[in-house]
């Protein structure tokens, strides 16, 4: 009866439930080569596409990494995240105890785009620096980041040593310019080609999108960031204070994971810390508004 019952169930199925007990009990660790899925499927005595839909279901679970044209990795942990406390990422990460590192891509001057434009209260085609970094924890990228500038702005920007210089430091010690405050919307896409190449992912794959504006103490924006950041190496985490005049409970929190459509959709917008509850429980509405200090 249990093989009958074994064998109405999809192989892929089965090749999925396989690994995963092999990924538990091998002792492999975040980041050692799976196999190759050509010996993969030869092992199992199936077709390479049997096989790549058992590798999409131990994806969609967060226990492998395919990493284009490289193969196969047992996925490391996501990295769990508050947002509510949201302040330089890498700075918060380095507290957490990982191994944060920055890797300078490149810069040049373009034209901005709609988004851009808007951002930086700039017309549409104005001229803006783009500086383009990758972030990496224990040497594996996690987002990656590209700043837009004014033109203006950029241009003095540049003469630093962008590889080795922070972009804050820059800004703060050699051009005396304090960011004040920002504003941040995170939302939940689809990578886009340029990021994934960069970041080592499938195109296409569910992630985590930030744009964050942060301006000085006028009010008048500095620098627009973009950042991608994909689904399977991050968590954003909201411990939420309730009101314990209506209420027993004193905390709660949710971890959306990007490759839920449920949980996921737009994280943080404009009233980014809104969440509401039924009957006696209402969280705290001092966390309304979401505001964070830039990279």
């Amino acid at each position: 009866m249990g093989a009958h019952l074994a064998s109405r169930v999809p192989r892929y199925h089965q090749i999925a439930q396989t690994l995963r007990e092999r990924i538990a009990t091998s002792g492999q660790g975040p980041g050692e080569r799976l196999g190759n899925q050509r010996s993969l499927a030869r092992e199992f005595g199936v077709t390479l596409m049997t096989l790549r839909q058992a590798l999409d279901l131990l994806e969609r679970d967060g226990l492998i990494a395919r990493r284009h044209g490289l193969g196969t990795f047992v996925a490391r942990p996501a990295i769990d995240y508050d947002i509510l406390q949201l302040r330089a990422l890498a700075g918060d990460l380095s507290a957490l105890g990982e191994d944060v590192a920055t890797r300078f891509l490149r810069s040049h001057f373009a034209a901005a785009d709609r988004r851009v434009g808007e951002a930086l209260g700039l017309a549409e085609q104005a001229q803006v620096f783009v500086l383009e970094r990758l972030r990496l924890v224990d040497g594996e990228p996690v987002s990656f980041q590209a700043s837009y500038l004014p033109g203006a702005l950029g241009a003095e920007v540049s003469h630093a040593d962008l590889a080795v210089t922070p972009l804050r430091q820059v800004l703060t010690f050699k051009l005396g310019i304090e960011i004040a405050a920002a504003r941040e919307t995170v939302s939940a896409v689809s990578l886009d080609r340029r990021a994934a190449r960069e970041l080592g992912c499938r195109p296409g794959i569910a992630a985590f999108r930030s744009d964050r504006v942060s301006v000085g103490p006028d009010g008048t924006p500095i620098v627009y960031d973009r950042v991608f950041i994909p689904g399977d190496r991050f968590r954003i985490t909201r411990n939420l204070k309730y009101d314990t005049t209506t209420a027993t409970s004193t905390d709660a929190s949710a971890s959306p994971r990007a490759t839920d459509p449920r949980t996921t959709g737009p994280i943080a917008s404009r009233e980014a810390g809104r969440m509401s509850a039924e009957g006696a429980k209402k969280p705290s509405r001092q966390t309304e508004i979401l505001h964070v200090q830039p990279l």
